[in-house]
């Protein structure tokens, strides 16, 4: 990726409920949102509460008809450091938010693009404690096959999604902008 455009101005909320009750929000930069497709930029400030290095950045993106989504992780210098894929449930996209319910799974996926489960010992305590349901356990399945037999189609379609919402904001947009086949 090039030279990004100054980021826009317009903010957005990622609301990410956990199996238990309990909601997380974080303050990203808007940079593209459709009624399908949010573009969310994070940029690590000192002492974040990640202890990410200052001006490491994370691009989410998330599909309302999806059962994931993704996060692009750069280092401070902008190389490209992974991809991390996230099972999600009930995705919605509206106003200044986009809302998911968090499934536990994670996939992360190197510059090489080997591809790393995590989790699956959460997975299966939420399972074995009744707080995952045997519907929401199914969808944890089948969307860690989904990771692990079409990684590389999910990072060209991260990769689709964050290159067009460069350009919408680049063209003085990000709001509404056709998402093209990122569907």
């Amino acid at each position: 990726m090039g030279a990004l455009p100054p980021p826009p101005q317009r903010r957005i909320v990622e609301v990410k409920e956990k199996l238990d009750g309990t909601v997380m929000r974080f303050d990203l930069e808007c940079w593209l949102q459709t009624p399908d497709l949010a573009v969310g930029r994070w940029v690590a400030e000192a002492g974040n509460a990640f202890g990410a290095p200052p001006g490491t950045t994370s691009w989410g993106v998330w599909w309302r008809s999806r059962p994931y989504g993704a996060y692009r992780l750069h280092a401070p210098d902008g190389a490209l450091r992974a991809y991390r894929l996230d099972a999600l449930e009930r995705v919605r996209i509206g106003g200044s938010e986009v809302r998911y319910r968090d499934l536990l799974l994670d996939v992360w996926i190197d510059r090489d693009g080997v591809a790393r489960v995590e989790d699956e010992e959460e997975v299966a305590a939420a399972v074995a404690a009744g707080t995952m349901t045997a519907h929401q356990h199914r969808r944890v399945r089948c969307t860690r096959e989904i990771f692990l037999q079409r990684a590389e189609a999910i990072v060209a379609r991260v990769d689709e999604a964050v290159e067009a919402a460069v350009a919408a904001v680049g063209a003085g947009g990000g709001q509404a902008a056709d998402s093209g086949g990122t569907r």
